[in-house]
């Protein structure tokens, strides 16, 4: 399986070290990276960014807007976007989710670089 893209990743989570990690996990592989600290500061630049994104890669629990609320709200702006959940909580819900298919994407924290570069291509393929 390839591990690199051109896709853009919009990354989201509160922990700034979590950020700077993903930057330099994706970013070698080829991936255009955004970031938010946070489910508002995400809708922000979704909205002001023109350009295609492909993944909106978010913590689920964020302050603010949750992951999964955050994920509905891109949604219904960017039909096509592919979402991947990340915790570091036990998170059950997730399977449970009442809107579909695309809610059950999810890597648990910690996760190694190999194993988060194979969950996003196998949601982006």
């Amino acid at each position: 399986m390839r591990l690199r893209g051109s896709e853009t990743v919009l990354a989201v989570d509160d922990d700034p070290t979590i950020l700077d990690v993903l930057q330099e996990v994706l970013e070698p592989y080829g991936y255009k990276v955004l970031f938010a600290a946070s489910g508002e500061e995400a809708l922000e630049m979704v909205g002001t960014h023109q350009d295609k994104i492909d993944l909106l890669l978010t913590d689920v629990l964020l302050p603010g807007i949750k992951g999964q609320e955050l994920a509905r709200e891109l949604l219904h702006k960017r039909p096509d976007l592919n979402i991947l959940f990340m915790s570091g909580h036990l998170c059950p819900s997730m399977a449970h989710s009442d809107a579909g298919e695309r809610f059950e994407a999810f890597i648990q924290k910690p996760f190694s670089p190999n194993a988060l570069l194979r969950k996003m291509r196998r949601l982006l393929d």
